[in-house]
């Protein structure tokens, strides 16, 4: 007996829809990944960033302790306890010139492209979106003009997605960037003066009891 019209129609849609099932359920699956990847690549950039600080911050904390724990021990203790805030800020000031130098690309430890990319991608990640106009000073802007393809690639990469847009000023900081998405609702500064002054918060406590003072 033969197969009823109706039966082929039924098996040739049930087919149908099994590999359609299929294809959503291999697309859902690299979506995930995809995610995850983004997450990761996302905390490996943040955990880099502000190691480079901390890095900073460090090498000259340990210089001016050393300064002062090498007279007699006491007096020292004294000393850091009376200066303090002094010490601090100098320290802070020193590393702010030496990020200058870091944005400035004349810091030969230091990859300034490869940072204002990161710094980016960190950006887009915290907004959220497809599109994103970004500010930066004078110098990041014309690298970023010259390279706009190459930095849209590289963002994509990592996210997915994503797509810059330059501002038509630029604006006056060290280096970094400040964003915004397409329609001007969110706003994301991620400058390195601005990611100094908020390491500056978190590890104030951390340097006192470094010094000895705490």
């Amino acid at each position: 007996m033969s197969t009823k019209p109706l039966d082929l129609e039924t098996q040739l849609i049930e087919r149908i829809v099994k590999q359609r099932n299929e294809r959503v359920a291999k697309a859902e699956e690299r979506a995930k990944e995809i995610i995850e990847s983004a997450q990761e690549e996302v905390e490996r950039i943040k955990e880099e960033s502000e190691k480079q600080i901390l890095s900073l911050v460090g090498s000259e904390l340990r210089a001016v302790s050393d300064r002062i724990v090498g007279g007699a021990e006491l007096e020292g203790r004294k000393m850091m306890m009376l200066s303090r805030q002094e010490l601090l800020s100098k320290i802070f000031d020193d590393t702010r010139e030496r990020l200058a130098e870091v944005g400035e690309g004349k810091d030969k430890g230091s990859d300034y492209e490869d940072v204002l990319v990161k710094l980016i991608i960190e950006t887009v990640t915290a907004i959220g979106g497809e599109e994103f106009i970004v500010s930066a000073n004078e110098k990041d802007m014309a690298y970023l003009k010259k390279n706009l393809k190459k930095v849209n690639k590289q963002i994509t990469d990592a996210l997915g997605g994503g797509d810059l847009k330059l501002d038509d000023e630029p604006i006056d900081v060290m280096g970094g960037v400040v964003m915004r998405n397409s329609d001007g609702t969110k706003t994301f500064h991620n400058t390195l003066e601005g990611r100094l002054v908020n390491v500056r918060s978190r590890i104030e406590a951390q340097v006192g009891q470094t010094l000895g003072v705490i």
